[in-house]
């Protein structure tokens, strides 16, 4: 399957509000999200397993949550953190 993360304005925004490190790291990740998605993070939650899923991919110092479509292919970024509260 061919996988596209969603660069739209609030992953964007979302990505902009994590702090440096963890900026780079998650356009590191992008690449791999876009191989195999599920290979690079965890279940968010109950772990479903359905064509329509949350996972989460932790950086250094932040949290991400990821939603998962197996229909369009798409990855959208839904919220990111920093867990320290920084």
């Amino acid at each position: 399957m061919t996988w596209h993360l969603e660069r739209d304005e609030l992953a964007l925004d979302l990505i902009a509000s994590l702090p440096t490190e963890a900026q780079f790291a998650f356009f590191g990740l992008i690449p791999r999200l876009e191989e195999d998605p599920d290979a690079v993070t965890e279940p968010y939650g109950l772990d479903t397993g359905g064509p329509i899923r949350m996972r989460t991919a932790t950086l250094p110092g932040a949290i991400t949550v990821l939603l998962i479509s197996d229909n369009t292919g798409r990855i959208n970024l839904v919220a990111a953190e920093n867990p320290r509260g920084h």
